[in-house]
This record gives C-alpha cells, structure tokens and sequence, in this order.
C-alpha cells in the first residue's frame, strides 16, 4: 500500500529517519482510520485525520509517548527520593533519643 505524502510516494509500513526504532503503519479498524506505531516494545495507536500529514501524525505520536514516559520516570524518581530523604529523617530521630 502506498499513499502520497508531501508530493512523494511512502509505503506503508513507513519509518521515520530519525526514529530508526520504530515503525508506523496506517491501518483502517472499528470504522476508522488510525496511525500505528510499534517500537521499543510498546504498540501505540491514534485517530488519523483526512488531512494530517502521516510524517508530521507520527512524529507527534510518538512525541506525546516520550512527554508520557519522562513524566512518569520524574515522578517515580521524586517519589523514590521522598522516601529516602523520609526514611533517613526517621533515622536520625530514633537516634538522637
């Protein structure tokens, strides 16, 4: 299958050049037409509109997955911080008794 983005011809799958990782596919399911993109062990999906460009659609997919994963590393890791600089509190108060 082949569709034509920007003047060229792409098929599909497609990858982007500067996501070598993944790869992206147009797929028609449940009455609509979705972009699909699978890499680094994770499968995403996301409506495609008539009008998106599919180069721009999947850079923003995957964009919006990496905004997703860095947030919630930054929590865990604040959240495992907490805890430790909670655990060393009670540390030292158990000892000044």
């Amino acid at each position: 299958m082949f569709f034509k983005s920007l003047g060229t011809f792409s098929s599909n799958p497609f990858s982007l050049y500067w996501k070598k990782r993944w790869e992206f596919q147009i797929v028609h399911m449940e009455g609509g037409i979705y972009l699909e993109a699978k890499g680094l062990g994770v499968s995403l999906r996301a409506p495609f509109l008539p009008n998106d460009n599919p180069l721009i659609a999947a850079d923003r997919l995957i964009l919006r997955e990496e905004i997703n994963r860095k947030s919630l590393y930054n929590a865990w890791k604040l959240t495992t911080h907490n805890h430790k600089l909670h655990h060393r509190r009670s540390i030292s108060k158990k000892k000044t008794f």
